[in-house]
């Protein structure tokens, strides 16, 4: 009877010695999954900078204070600059190999051609967006953007507010919601492309984070003619999803004389970028869309008809003066009566 016993322990003991190399075994694995799943959500940093040597130092130092639980990646798009941009570029990478990446390319891209090279260079699950000019604020701002669009998988971009800041006193600073208060909520949510539509740009670009699935990169090669590349940005990415916004200042935005929002000026060439913009939305979104922007449209048109006339080209300015009243048919009937009454008077 003892020796069964003895021979049962046994038994019972080598059971149990494989049990625990088969435990230890599957703890070791799914601790090695975990590493690998928090490393699947990496963060790129899309940047793109031109002629930005006195403000680049501090976007990169807003990068790099980020406190994340997964590896964040900052690419740079250096697009040639006049000034010393680039050097401060190539310093940054050589201190932090692992951590930054810069784009060299031999000529001027352009801005919406800079955008789309670093945009299809990084490499993230995410892409969060920001300009050589501004910088972030919150060193837990990507980790609690990730954490938002985790949390509600339904949102594929994910925004914050900001601060508007001028640097030569032309205006005030101020708080970028405080623009819009009938589009951005206080608290916390998600927001439609339905409002985006209805409401145009209500979104600082330097709070943007996307999910990189839902842009479908490369960007479409019509990309490289628009004139706002944030906005169509977001179009892209809430055509499968919604935007989560945070009411908190994470960023800021930087307004200056050099800064792109500053020195675009009522235009022909600008003008000329937006219709060509508006004309690629109204293709791409569905059809219940079309009206806004047709309505952008037939605004744009009406502009480029009165630039026209300031150079004296009359033909020109009478060709969109009717593009702007045809554009929408539904109120093509309300542009002819307007014009029949001012031929009466």
């Amino acid at each position: 009877m003892l020796n069964r016993l003895e021979v049962g322990n046994q038994a019972l003991g080598r059971r149990a010695r494989i049990f625990l190399q088969v435990y230890h075994h599957a703890c070791s694995f799914v601790g090695t999954y975990s590493k690998f799943h928090m490393s699947a959500l990496a963060v790129s940093v899309c940047c793109i900078s031109y002629n930005h040597e006195s403000y680049l130092a501090q976007a990169i130092e807003s990068v790099l204070m980020q406190r994340t639980e997964f590896d964040v990646e900052l690419v740079i798009g250096e697009d040639c600059s006049t000034d010393n941009t680039r050097q401060i570029a190539l310093d940054y990478q050589k201190r932090y190999p692992d951590r930054i990446r810069v784009l060299l390319p031999e000529h001027n891209l352009g801005v919406m051609r800079n955008l789309m090279a670093t945009m299809d260079a990084c490499t993230g699950t995410y892409i969060a967006f920001l300009e050589g000019d501004d910088y972030w604020t919150d060193p837990h701002k990507l980790q609690r953007q990730v954490e938002a669009l985790r949390a509600h998988p339904e949102c594929t971009l994910c925004a914050h507010d900001a601060q508007v800041l001028s640097d030569d006193g032309t205006t005030n600073n101020y708080v970028f919601s405080s623009q819009f208060p009938h589009v951005l909520p206080s608290t916390e949510g998600s927001i439609t492309q339905d409002k985006l539509v209805a409401h145009h740009w209500f979104i600082p670009s330097a709070s943007m984070l996307f999910v990189k699935a839902a842009l479908t990169l490369p960007l479409p090669a019509w990309f490289s003619g628009v004139h706002s590349g944030d906005y169509t940005l977001q179009l892209l990415a809430t055509r499968t999803g919604l935007i989560y916004y945070l009411p908190c200042i994470m960023s800021v935005y930087r307004r200056h004389a050099t800064s792109l929002t500053h020195i675009t000026h009522r235009s022909l060439a600008q003008n000329q970028k937006r219709i060509f913009e508006n004309q690629q939305y109204r293709a791409m979104m569905p059809k219940h869309y079309a009206r806004f922007f047709e309505a952008y449209l037939e605004h744009l048109y009406f502009e480029k008809s009165e630039l026209k006339g300031v150079e004296g080209n009359k033909l020109a300015q009478l060709y969109y003066y009717a593009k702007a009243v045809s554009v929408n048919k539904e109120r093509l009937a309300f542009h002819i009566s307007r014009l029949t009454k001012r031929l009466v008077q």
